[in-house]
């Protein structure tokens, strides 16, 4: 169904749970190779009754919108969207005041916060991340202790990581 010219959305439907999954990134490879377009996916939530399917679809465009401009991403599920859409609800003071008291004096080191960035998208995990930043794992370790050492989070604790890691996105969006 298109929203306008450049907007629409997909529905799929999902007859039985065993078939194979859509792959969102082949579909996109072939219309832009054939339609020369851009073209992105959000993919939202799986629903098992259209009772409430026109709340959800002005939902789903609004997220788009904020997403993609966000994240640079060609796909990505609603799940993934959430910490942008309520990084778009915060209020600007409170964004800034975020930043201050959890990224501290680490605000400004971008390779720093990149690398944590990285270390929290291979799931907390040190040795991959090394690997993705073509660094050995001990630097790494290293950078993520100086992390510990100038603003006391311990970002091997989901709890804190995910804080740190809205936190990151927040001053990610201020500077876009």
């Amino acid at each position: 169904m298109w929203e306008n010219e450049n907007e629409g959305i997909l529905i799929e439907e999902i007859s039985n749970l065993t078939e194979e999954w859509v792959s969102y990134e082949q579909i996109i490879d072939v219309l832009m190779s054939d339609l020369y377009v851009n073209i992105n996916f959000l993919v939202g939530p799986s629903m098992t009754s259209i009772d409430f399917a026109s709340t959800h679809y002005q939902t789903l465009i609004d997220s788009a919108r904020t997403t993609f401009t966000d994240t640079g991403k060609q796909v990505i599920s609603f799940t993934e969207a959430l910490p942008y859409l309520l990084i778009d609800q915060m209020a600007e003071p409170f964004q800034e005041e975020l930043i201050s008291l959890i990224l501290k004096e680490c605000r400004s080191d971008e390779d720093l916060l990149r690398e944590i960035l990285t270390f929290f998208q291979c799931n907390l995990n040190v040795s991959v991340a090394a690997k993705e930043l073509h660094m050995h794992r001990n630097s790494l370790q290293y950078r993520l202790d100086k992390f510990f050492d100038k603003t006391g989070i311990d970002l091997r604790e989901f709890h804190q990581a995910f804080t740190v890691y809205l936190t990151i996105l927040v001053n990610m969006h201020r500077e876009n």
